[in-house]
């Protein structure tokens, strides 16, 4: 009888013991975790599920099941694995320059704001420097803020705004070379591919592809100095497959390639690479003005016969079912302003950083799925007429 008592006890002891354990390292992982979260580091998503099931299903598994030391061992190098997943901490951006394309507006409008705001040496390049965008930027930051006229698919602009940022990097106390490098710039088109000329490909492809290769050959020198980043900007676009969007899609899909080939590339000139994947934001791009001109241009461009064979009643279908979809896109840039600020900063970037709403678990998903079921959900949640067939068909 004393036998057993003692083994109870010890068992009571052993147990006690473990619980004190696994409660240590549960406290330490979660304060490590809250603390990368109250600093933005991190946010809700694919890993922050991933965070909450090593706490809520990795704890009970390796107490009850695995037992003993060998249970606090594996659940405490599970924690230590999930948490060099998490983002890391940010480098200081004080006086550190950075050059963004595509100020004018949307998320390079808000990424300088926000850039100059924490004290970095900001390049704002916009394509109408004395426009509205340009002035609103010039007035509402610090002198650090440098505006520069540019677009990215004149050669000439380019390297007037290379020369221009050659004169202004490495005054007293600066760091050397050019820290970042964001290309933002980037336009969009709508339409069916069947309905869209061939000069819109050639645009997009010119602006958001071939700018992004001119801008990021032009500057790698000076990056090379600073040992610095890259950060491109994307879209979802660039994996799923997008009806309506056909020549936009294709351009970031070409923006992808190019990016996960340079990442590659950098690594000897110690220069990180980053993708930026946003999901629906508002920005000039999605403006009645803008939808309304697109619209008008690419019915314009349209041959005699593509237009009698969708005939306008399935064409304007098509615009009202965007004007719609929009309803849902998010006016708070700020997903993707943190993203490309940790593209540039972080201790550790991402290789990508899909950002908005449920981005990343989209992606996520879709990379999983077998493509007969991708297809069907893009078939029914997508942009498609359904309930109007082209004039021909009709």
């Amino acid at each position: 009888m004393l036998i057993m008592d003692s083994e109870e006890s010890a068992l009571d002891d052993d147990f006690l013991l473990y619980s004190v354990l696994y409660s240590s390292i549960t406290v330490v992982f979660a304060m490590a975790v809250l603390s990368k979260f109250l600093t933005n580091e991190f946010r809700f998503g694919i890993r922050s599920v991933l965070t909450l099931a090593i706490l809520f299903i990795g704890e009970p598994l390796c107490q009850f099941l695995m037992k003993g030391p060998q249970g606090v061992m594996a659940f405490g190098l599970g924690c230590l694995l999930v948490y060099s997943l998490l983002p890391s901490g940010h480098l200081p951006a004080t006086k550190k320059a950075v050059l963004i394309t595509g100020c004018d507006s949307g998320f390079g409008h808000a990424l300088a704001k926000k850039l100059d705001s924490i004290g970095m040496n900001v390049f704002a390049a916009c394509l109408d420097s004395k426009g509205p965008g340009a002035l609103h930027l010039k007035n509402t930051t610090s002198t650090r803020l440098k505006i520069v006229q540019l677009d990215v698919t004149k050669e000439e602009e380019i390297h007037s705004c290379l020369q221009y940022v050659e004169g202004n990097l490495n005054r007293a106390g600066d760091p050397p070379g050019l820290w970042g490098l964001v290309n933002n710039a980037g336009t969009a088109s709508l339409g069916e591919i069947d309905m869209t000329d061939i000069r819109q490909f050639q645009k997009l492809m010119e602006v958001n592809f071939f700018g992004t290769v001119r801008m990021t050959k032009a500057f790698l020198p000076l990056l090379r100095q600073a040992g610095g980043r890259v950060v491109n900007v994307s879209s979802m676009a660039d994996q799923l497959p997008t009806p309506f969007f056909g020549a936009y899609s294709a351009s970031k899909h070409a923006i992808k390639g190019f990016t996960e080939t340079l990442r590659h590339e950098m690594k000897k000139w110690n220069i990180q690479v980053s993708l930026i994947e946003p999901s629906g934001f508002c920005t000039g791009a999605t403006t009645e003005d803008s939808i309304n001109t697109v619209q008008r241009q690419t019915w314009e461009q349209m041959d005699r016969h593509t237009r009698e064979r969708y005939g306008e009643e399935y064409y304007n279908q098509l615009f009202a079912n965007y004007r719609h979809f929009i309803l849902n896109f998010s006016k708070d840039l700020s997903p993707v302003v943190r993203a490309m600020r940790s593209g540039l900063l972080s201790k550790r970037p991402r290789e990508r950083y899909p950002c908005g709403r449920g981005a990343e678990t989209i992606l996520t998903l879709f990379g999983i799925l077998p493509i007969w079921m991708s297809d069907k959900i893009i078939q029914t949640f997508g942009l498609g007429v359904k309930n109007i067939k082209p004039r021909v068909l009709s």
